[in-house]
């Protein structure tokens, strides 16, 4: 690697790493009770609300891993830009406005007590905090992003960068909470849109002559040299986008993915459900463009790139096709990528721990007794001493890095969805018939048909078992929802007929 590059990555990794200390600094400022780490106080404005949403949504497994995708599978990758834009904005519509607005009344603080205060059960609570814990898995795959942006770029052994970034975003989490990770987030988005444009604009200067119509040309000339597949709407050998059946599921867990924990909680921090509108307009704009980083997998074939692996791709192509000092700034984009969803997903896995089993069910259902004062001290204190273990067991499961990060992340947001989705859906929809039993039940077979069909091999992509399950969870608690109408209405008409 370039010696000036180096000098210039420490550079901007200096600068960056202490803006969001500091950031994390003005979070610890504002975060004095768990209302505050869990959600901000539920006082957020919509731009950066929107903006933090956005960064949140788009991980490592955009800047690195889908990036990856394209460089190895090609213009089938593209699939998942339709399904981020179809799936997940349909999800984002259907579920922030009405979240939002019933937890005026709820007065939740996570995912897990939205849905065990809905339902009224602790059994609810517990589950979905349960099925969290899949979330180690998205918390590894970016905290793997940033260690290989350390080897790649700069030359520091895989490990050494993993325990670097882990002390990184678990310093500022542990400090801010939702704040700091509100903060974060927007700036690291403001970046990634940068990166999204700078990389996407950065292929005509691969082609000397021509627009972007000249550059589709002889992008499409040099992926179909390199294998027809590659140019083909699907791709056999790739993960995901092998079949149609297997690009519905992409679609379909999309549109889950939106109500993942670590995205439900902005939603619940935004001050006001009024502000929502805004709030999704910033984040469709911002979506869209750190979305256009993934054209960066097509360029690398262009100049003939080879990393070592697909998930070097954006690292071998920031470094070989930009000037150093702009590879310094785009390097330190990446680690925002990363940092922006982990340290939403620790301040999830925190809230957990802290909020839903101590606060929530422990001290509420008086097996431990404190006062409500001494209760929120002490889960406040719980919640930031679990940012540090999160962090380091996150990073032991990618202490050997994954083949491909944007797959591994789908092992744990696939394991979340089919065991909260149809409880979530239902109950928004349907508010007044959704019972206790029939979520639990919708828990249970929804996560055991997730590990049955992906685990059990039955389905290739673990996007598409992840959908599948999630079908499974919402039709049975669709179905026992509906029966429990049916009785509801039959027992109504004997009484009236009696």
């Amino acid at each position: 690697m370039n010696q000036q590059v180096i000098i210039y990555v420490w550079v901007a990794l200096a600068i960056y790493i202490a803006i969001v200390l500091y950031l994390g600094y003005l979070g610890s400022k504002k975060t004095t009770s768990i209302k505050d780490f869990t959600i901000g106080g539920g006082k957020l404005g919509p731009y950066v609300t929107g903006l933090a949403f956005a960064a949140t949504f788009f991980s490592a497994a955009t800047v690195v891993g889908y990036v990856g995708w394209a460089y190895a599978w090609g213009y089938s990758a593209l699939w998942v830009f339709l399904a981020i834009f179809g799936g997940s904005t349909l999800g984002v519509l259907t579920f922030a406005r009405k979240a939002r607005e019933a937890n005026i009344t709820l007065k939740a603080q996570s995912l897990a007590d939205w849905l065990g205060e809905f339902y009224g059960s602790d059994f609810v609570r517990l589950g979905t905090a349960l099925i969290l814990i899949f979330n180690l898995f998205y918390v590894g795959a970016q905290l793997s992003a940033g260690a290989y942006m350390f080897n790649v770029l700069i030359g520091l052994p895989y490990n050494v960068g993993l325990a670097l970034i882990t002390i990184i975003v678990t310093s500022y989490v542990f400090a801010g909470g939702t704040v700091a990770d509100v903060y974060t987030d927007a700036f690291q988005a403001v970046l990634m849109v940068l990166m999204g444009i700078t990389v996407f604009v950065s292929g005509l200067f691969l082609i000397p002559e021509g627009g972007f119509g000249t550059l589709f040309n002889e992008t499409t000339r040099v992926l179909h040299q390199a294998g027809p597949e590659l140019t083909a709407v699907l791709n056999p050998q790739s993960a995901h986008f092998y079949a149609v059946s297997a690009v519905v599921g992409v679609f379909i867990i999309e549109y889950a993915f939106a109500a993942q924990p670590q995205l439900f909680n902005k939603v619940l921090a935004l001050r006001s459900a009024s502000e929502l509108r805004k709030m999704i307009i910033t984040y469709l704009i911002a979506a869209f463009l750190i979305m256009l980083v993934i054209f960066t997998g097509f360029y690398a074939r262009v100049f003939g790139l080879a990393p070592k692996a697909p998930d070097h791709t954006i690292y071998e192509y920031v470094a070989r096709v930009f000037p150093p000092i702009v590879s310094a700034l785009l390097a330190m984009v990446i680690l925002s990528a990363a940092l922006s969803t982990t340290d939403g997903l620790i301040v999830v896995l925190s809230t957990v721990v802290g909020y839903d089993i101590f606060r929530k069910f422990l001290v509420r259902r008086g097996i431990i007794k404190l006062s409500p004062e001494e209760a929120d001290k002490k889960a406040l204190q719980i919640s930031r001493i679990t940012t540090g273990l999160v962090g380091l067991i996150a990073a032991l499961l990618v202490v050997k890095p994954p083949a491909f990060l944007g797959t591994f992340i789908w092992i744990g947001i696939s394991g979340i969805a089919s065991g909260t989705l149809g409880p979530l859906i239902i109950g928004l929809f349907m508010p007044k018939r959704a019972t206790a039993k029939a979520a639990i039940t919708s828990m249970i077979c929804g996560v055991s048909a997730y590990l049955i069909i992906y685990f059990g091999h039955l389905e290739k992509s673990v996007m598409a078992s992840g959908a599948w399950a999630t079908l499974i969870g919402v039709a049975v608690m669709l179905v026992m929802t509906l029966a429990r109408a049916e009785k509801i209405d039959t027992d109504h008409k004997t009484t009236v007929k009696n």
